[in-house]
């Protein structure tokens, strides 16, 4: 997980950044997304509906829900995917310029 920002307004999440990309292959996450409270799903220039997997959640990103520059974003529970210690397999099916995994809510309690 990334560290906490030092711009104006701090936070703690991964920020769209390259490590929290996901390949539409399938990849390993650098993070275990189970230790997560909320986990926010981004799909970016989504022009067919894209269908998410982490670690074995199932995240839809409809093109019906996307706004007019083609972002949608959706939320899943940590807990549904999975104890991976070794990192969180991710990957995704449809069409989008890019999809992320960002830390809505820390760790979990």
């Amino acid at each position: 997980m990334a560290a906490r920002s030092s711009g104006l307004f701090p936070r703690e999440g991964f920020n769209l950044d390259e490590e929290m990309k996901l390949v539409a292959g399938g990849s390993t996450l650098p993070g275990n997304l189970y230790h997560a409270k909320t986990v926010r799903v981004i799909g970016i220039g989504v022009t067919v509906d894209v269908a998410v997997t982490l670690g074995g959640a199932t995240v839809d990103l409809a093109v019906a829900d996307a706004d007019p520059n083609g972002v949608v974003i959706a939320h899943v529970r940590g807990v549904l995917t999975g104890d991976a210690p070794a990192g969180t397999i991710a990957s995704y099916t449809g069409t989008a310029s890019g999809v992320f995994v960002e830390l809505v809510d820390g760790p979990r309690r």
